[in-house]
């Protein structure tokens, strides 16, 4: 027996242990035995219990009074609670339940246990299996991202409520247009007793209105919206509906009609879509009875563009007093209405389309640790720039920088190294780059978190101890050393070392650049001003044809974006900047397609140069405009009539004009050092002919991505889906795991693969051995009938785009009933 007190808290573990004499035989029994139970106290008197008082039935657009009485008080004891109403199908797509404090609080706690003898010894290892531990589960080899909602999400949260001296509260929500159910999760708790209690809730009009649209459309496609009403507890008789829709879809009105409609009967209609331009639509659909009784209900519905759009730079000189640049609706009548945007830049220094670079990082898709770094590095510093052109609110852009931290951290394994995809990786530049971020983000007031940038910062400087070594690259040494100087942490010994005796042996101008950062950091003028022009010299003496590929994600503009950067940025080092902004806009010049590397670098070099325009003097449509001149313009407001920028000021001034959009004209198939194919075969590896597939048809799409020569590069694969089909089985199809699909043979394993609402896309890191042909699989499935537009599917290198390939782009048909 065992005396029971407050000091057993939630329970208490009982263990015993049996040992069997060595001299008896029992074959291969254990010489040792340990039970182990969990003896749980009474926690009644610490519970709170919780009551809801709910109807049977909820309606949508409503305001639910939920009242709550809590059990367990004592008169007078104060206590608090919280309620939360959640669609129950949000809750099961990751099994979540209703939290309970008191399982908390008052449940099993674990069992730690260390015994310290011999007889674990005598197991006969021999006729076992070694163990094997089990890592990974930080993030998924599959990525679902899904396009926006159709319907917003259900999740109600009242914050903390008080109780009355009876132990009771009253909660009240709105209910949205809704139809499902609810599960109502309260949480309760008082100074020294908690509980929880929880009921599902049904919400649903007397008449429900279930429509069926496609995830997307793209112009010029035809499908159809799929009604069906089902009369549950409403009035019998003539009902009629109406579809009404804001936005670039259209609806055939003439097969809408009246219909009778019995009580418990059920109605479908099939109304015919048509997607005009690009944009997102709001479809509303209105349901009233004879009797007066009306039901509505709301969707998105998003228009997105068919073929990946194009941009379009030119660069106009407005002489001083005289000069104007009139920006006409010509400049978008070839492009997608809806679909383009304008940027303009005007500036006397370094000649960067501000507005256009950081417009295009923001509608860039992917994720990488590379890319999610470079699209917030640039908004540490242009926060101001990017809420002035109407990018978002300033405290979305702080948001964003935020997230961003999350995500990069996210990538970082426990040796505090940073992985491109993914947790995990061996790459000294990459964890460089993330941690000049953290350092900038945080030197700029947002919150890192601490232990993380402790473990990049440690990760640097383990790596500089056993790897120094500069001859033939030091690219990441230097970016290492820069970064550990920034913070304060490098040996000023080392920096003195690699500037006097090693500054040649590093390969790239940024390399140089970088250490000489470093060195004015510690106030080493000298030294740093003899780095940053042996950078420079690279630079403008540099003739040779940029590889296309590096280890650090570089190009020559890049480096020389980030050269000038950093020289702008050092007080101690004597550069001469103008010279060095007038080598970037040379690499810019012979730039067709840039990377994310090159955008974000160029905008920190235009920002630290931005003191330069503060003397222009200009007019915008006769208003009067004095410093920097940055402008966004929307497709509407081009097409609305032109605009007119005129010099007013004593000095000539450049300006960029940067046109992006989708062509109307169907982009023919290109290859440029790689060629891809697209094919669509049945389950069976028959191949289809026909461009009409049946509804509910499952096929197989494979994509043939072949290299020409031979070449290291990092390429992104993209297959933009037509509308009314959906990715069946989210699953890349691996040599080795073709099951049923064993006619494909062997497939390629991808770095990283992604199944969107709207498109496939995988990343491969090619390590230009020999040239091969890739080869990758996924299932679709034909869902709305329609006839849609196939856009190309598209690969290139992310970080050297002039190489890449499409396909041209097609047309598909989904067959199905005749709307009637």
């Amino acid at each position: 027996e065992f005396p029971v007190d407050e000091n057993w808290g939630a329970g208490a573990y009982v263990t015993a242990m049996l040992y069997r004499p060595m001299d008896v035989d029992l074959g291969q029994n254990p010489a040792r035995a340990v039970g182990v139970d969990w003896l749980q106290t009474d926690t009644g008197a610490r519970e709170i219990g919780i009551r809801m008082e709910l109807p049977d039935i909820a309606d949508p657009r409503s305001t639910l009074a939920v009242p709550i009485e809590l059990d367990g008080l004592a008169p007078g004891e104060p206590a608090r609670v919280t309620l939360a109403a959640v669609d129950v199908g949000i809750l099961n797509l990751t099994g979540f339940k209703p939290p309970a404090p008191e399982e908390w609080y008052y449940g099993q706690r674990n069992l730690g246990v260390e015994i310290r003898d011999l007889y674990g010894r005598l197991i006969n290892g021999l006729q076992g299996t070694r163990g094997r531990i089990r890592s990974g589960g930080g993030e998924s080899g599959l990525t679902m991202n899904g396009a926006p909602r159709t319907e917003a999400p259900v999740a109600l949260f009242s914050g903390i409520v008080p109780a009355d001296n009876e132990g009771r509260a009253e909660v009240t929500f709105d209910i949205p247009a809704f139809n499902g159910t609810l599960q109502l999760m309260a949480v309760a708790w008082s100074a020294d007793k908690v509980g929880h209690g929880s009921v599902d809730l049904v919400v649903r009009d007397p008449v429900v209105l279930t429509a069926s649209l496609p995830r997307f459309l793209a112009p010029g496609d035809q499908s159809r919206l799929w009604l069906e009403v089902d009369n549950v507890s409403g009035p019998a008789g003539t009902w009629s509906l109406d579809v009404d829709i804001d936005g670039p879809v259209t609806a055939t009105p003439d097969r809408i009609n009246e219909f009778e409609l019995d009580s418990g009967a059920r109605h479908a209609v099939a109304v015919p879509l048509s997607a005009d331009l690009v944009g997102n639509a709001t479809v509303t659909l209105a349901l009233s009875h004879e009797n007066g009784l009306e039901l509505a209900h709301s969707y998105d519905l998003r228009v997105r563009p068919a073929q990946p759009p194009v941009t379009r730079r030119s660069v106009q000189t407005l002489a001083a007093d005289t000069g104007e640049l009139t920006i006409t609706p010509d400049l978008v009548a070839d492009l997608v209405p809806g679909s383009s945007m304008v940027t303009l830049a005007a500036r006397r220094g370094l000649l960067v389309d501000v507005p256009g670079l950081l417009g295009e990082l923001d509608r860039y898709p992917y994720g990488c640790a590379e890319q999610i770094t470079s699209r917030a590095l640039p908004l540490v510093y242009l926060n101001d720039v990017a809420k002035d052109l109407g990018m978002a609110v300033d405290e979305d852009l702080k948001q964003r920088i935020d997230e961003a931290i999350v995500r990069v951290v996210q990538r970082q394994s426990s040796n505090g190294s940073f992985g491109l995809w993914r947790a995990g990786g061996d790459d000294l530049w990459l964890d460089a780059y993330v941690s000049d971020f953290l350092t900038r983000a945080g030197e700029a007031g947002h919150t890192v978190p601490a232990r993380a940038f402790g473990q990049a910062l440690d990760r640097l400087e383990n790596q500089l101890a056993y790897n120094n070594q500069t001859s033939g690259a030091g690219d990441d040494v230097a970016y290492a050393l820069y970064v550990l100087a920034r913070n304060r942490r490098a040996s000023i010994g080392d920096l003195r070392y690699f500037a006097d005796a090693k500054l040649e042996e590093f390969t790239t101008p940024l390399a140089r650049a970088q250490l000489g950062a470093a060195l004015s950091l510690y106030g080493e003028g000298e030294r740093a001003t003899r780095a940053f022009r042996a950078a420079v010299s690279e630079l403008q003496n540099d003739q040779s044809e940029d590889p296309g590929w590096r280890e650090d994600y570089g190009s020559d503009l890049r480096d020389s974006a980030a050269t000038l950067t950093l020289a702008a940025e050092s007080r101690t080092a004597n550069v001469a900047l103008p010279a060095l902004a007038r080598v970037v806009e040379r690499e810019r010049i012979e730039k067709r397609y840039t990377s994310t590397q090159e955008n974000a670098w160029m905008l920190l070099a235009a920002n630290a140069l931005n003191s330069d325009d503060a003397d222009i003097v200009a007019s915008i449509d006769g208003a009067s405009h004095r410093g920097r001149l940055l402008r966004r313009l929307t497709d509407e407001m081009v097409r609305a009539g032109p605009l007119t920028i005129a010099n007013e000021g004593e000095r000539d001034f450049q300006a960029v004009v940067t046109v992006t959009g989708v062509p109307t004209v169907a982009q023919p198939a290109a290859s440029n050092g790689l060629t891809i194919t697209r094919s669509t075969h049945t389950l069976q590896g028959e191949p289809v002919a026909s461009d009409v597939v049946g509804q509910n048809e499952r096929l197989v799409v494979v994509l043939r991505i072949t290299e020409k020569e031979a070449r290291r590069a990092r390429l992104l694969v993209e297959d933009y889906l037509p509308a009314g089909f959906e990715i069946d089985n989210p699953r890349l199809v691996a040599g080795g795991e073709t099951g049923n699909l064993a006619w494909l043979g062997q497939t390629s394993a991808p770095e990283h693969v992604e199944f969107r609402d709207d498109r496939f896309a995988a990343a491969f890191e090619r390590s230009g051995g020999e040239a091969e042909t890739l080869t990758l699989a996924y299932v679709v499935r034909a869902v709305t009938p329609g006839r849609y537009v196939h856009p190309p599917a598209v690969v290139e290198d992310m970080y050297g785009r002039d190489y890449n390939a499409r396909t041209a782009l097609g047309k598909v048909e989904i067959a199905g009933p005749e709307p009637r």
